[in-house]
């Protein structure tokens, strides 16, 4: 190769160079060898340009607005189109005929299981739970209307929860209409004046009562308390509506719950003094109420 010196400006950069520093360039037509000198032949390398290959086309849905695709693990691929579908493209597909009766299927069986019509001698799941909606409305009425002759032995002894927290949970979301958070005080409330009734009742009688039955007749009994609630958001209890409407519920609870123990109990001549204390139990609930 042409051996050449670097000038004392470099007429590119404008930087001054070292006269010590050669530079070695090609010139057009030199030639290297093995060892990098220049008595080898001309030698000339050529890439030729690829050519760009185009982008696979997706087949297009031929039926319908919305097509979805079809995955191949389970019989085909591609796209599968589906006529039906909301305007714009890409909606859910409406169910088939089929998948319609699998699910009316499905429900009808569901409601069997749960009324106990599924399969003979299966009770119902409500009836296993301890749900009985028969005994539900006949205490209900009975608290309503507190009269002995309208009790029947078999709903007295049915120890059922549904029915207290069903009034508990609606007198608490009554009070929350009123801005009044009072779950805890509800929870605290109950769980205290039924373990001081549950002791005081297996005092008072020789038969005894155990505590679930005593939690089902105090909840139930406490109807007229959510309906003391729901009047309070129209009128203000805590004047002489209150001093009207406030004796008259706490008695009423007082005078149901105190027919359930007398028969429950077996204690007829035992009423009017059941009933003081299951009085003090509904009063703390009728303060929550009014404050």
């Amino acid at each position: 190769a042409q051996r050449r010196w670097h000038s004392d400006r470099c007429p590119a950069s404008g930087v001054r160079a070292s006269s010590r520093a050669p530079l070695y360039m090609r010139a057009p037509g030199d030639t290297d060898d093995a060892y990098g000198f220049g008595n080898g032949t001309p030698s000339y390398s050529y890439t030729p340009q690829q050519p760009q290959q185009a982008a696979p086309q997706l087949p297009q849905p031929t039926g319908g607005v919305g097509f979805q695709p079809q995955l191949g693990g389970y019989g085909g691929g591609g796209w599968e189109s589906t006529s039906g579908s909301m305007d714009g493209g890409g909606g859910p597909p409406e169910p088939s005929e089929g998948m319609r009766k699998r699910n009316l299927s499905a429900s009808w069986k569901l409601s069997q299981t749960l009324l106990g019509e599924g399969e003979e001698d299966e009770p119902p799941i409500l009836e296993e739970l301890g749900i009985n909606f028969s005994h539900i409305v006949s205490k209900t009425r009975a608290v309503l209307w507190p009269r002995r002759s309208k009790l029947d032995q078999e709903v007295i002894d049915d120890s059922d929860f549904a029915g207290p927290l069903i009034f508990c949970f609606a007198l608490a979301a009554v009070l929350l209409l009123k801005g009044k958070v009072q779950f805890s005080y509800i929870y605290v409330v109950f769980v205290t004046g039924l373990l001081a009734l549950w002791a005081v009742l297996n005092l008072m009688s020789m038969k005894g009562i155990d505590i679930y039955r005593t939690a089902s007749v105090l909840g139930y009994c406490l109807l007229p308390i959510v309906l003391l609630a729901a009047l309070s958001l129209p009128l203000d209890l805590t004047g002489a509506w209150g001093a009207l409407f406030v004796p008259l519920t706490v008695f009423w609870c007082s005078n149901a719950a105190a027919l359930f123990f007398v028969i429950i109990l077996q204690a007829d001549d035992q009423r009017w003094l059941l009933l003081y204390p299951v009085m003090l139990f509904y009063t703390g609930f009728a303060l929550i109420t009014i404050f």
